[in-house]
């Protein structure tokens, strides 16, 4: 695949990052993960606002405007012949000085990693199984979308079920998020998820739930999950993902009355971003 690194389309054998660039050292790094639809990032003004607020978090300066991230989307999408790409945005901070720095990032490291998606979008049912151990703390004020991985790949370890999406939840017992999504479920025709202050990622796709439809915030156990009449998964790339299994039980997954609702709604949002 062609990649697009630092200014320009390269192969990704020909992409390197320095051993002395803080992303690699010390987790300094933020990435944005989203999806092409005919060539359209997806919510991509989200995305970006979001990259914005991390990297003034992290001190990190992005050598490039919001135009000029698109416009290499647009020659990635080119370059490979593909209109419907997995793409992430990656920045790493840059080489500095040995040790704990403390100043600014002014030369950091930027590419577009990318991989094929098939042109077809239809729900990914998904089967969920709660973390034998909490999530971690977010680093900073709220969490990043950062190099941070550990936690996630541990967990992801644990699972019974290595297809299933792993479900974290806090020291106090209260569901976080999933492994790659946040969650969302169905109590009586209301649309619940976890608030941030649990310590999700601030997804963008939750976020899009919420702007759309109304959607109340509360704590939740891994035990009172399982009277949900529908539990929902949402990231950047599935967007919306319905699970069939948790804890013993059955859910309705892609035929669930409220998930069907939303999945017309989010392919309206979709065609409408594709002729914007």
């Amino acid at each position: 695949m062609w990649l697009w690194h630092n200014g320009e389309l390269r192969g990704s054998s020909e992409v390197t990052i320095p051993v002395e660039d803080h992303g690699f050292l010390y987790g300094m790094g933020l990435f944005e993960t989203f999806r092409t639809f005919n060539g359209i990032p997806f919510l991509f003004d989200f995305h970006w606002e979001r990259l914005e607020k991390s990297l003034a978090e992290l001190w990190i300066d992005l050598p490039y405007t919001k135009q000029e991230i698109e416009q290499a989307i647009q020659d990635v999408v080119r370059q490979n012949g593909n209109p419907n790409l997995y793409v992430r945005l990656n920045v790493s901070a840059g080489v500095a000085p040995l040790g704990l720095y403390d100043g600014r990032y002014t030369r950091p490291n930027v590419t577009l990693l990318v991989k094929p998606l098939p042109e077809s979008f239809q729900p990914t049912e998904k089967r969920l199984e709660a973390i034998p151990f909490p999530r971690s703390r977010p680093e900073a004020a709220f969490r990043l979308k950062s190099h941070h991985y550990m936690n996630n790949i541990l967990g992801k370890r644990m699972l019974v079920d290595r297809e299933a999406e792993g479900l974290f939840a806090d020291d106090s017992g209260h569901v976080v998020e999933g492994l790659v999504s946040n969650i969302f479920w169905v109590e009586a025709d209301q649309l619940w998820t976890t608030p941030l202050a649990t310590g999700p990622l601030a997804g963008v796709t939750r976020r899009w739930v919420m702007d759309t439809f109304e959607v109340k915030e509360r704590d939740v156990t891994f035990a009172e999950l399982t009277q949900a009449d529908e539990i929902w998964l949402t990231n950047s790339v599935q967007q919306i993902a319905p699970v069939t299994d948790y804890a013993g039980n059955s859910y309705p997954g892609k035929d669930g009355g409220k998930f069907k609702a939303c999945w017309s709604v989010l392919l309206h949002a979709i065609g409408r971003e594709e002729t914007r």
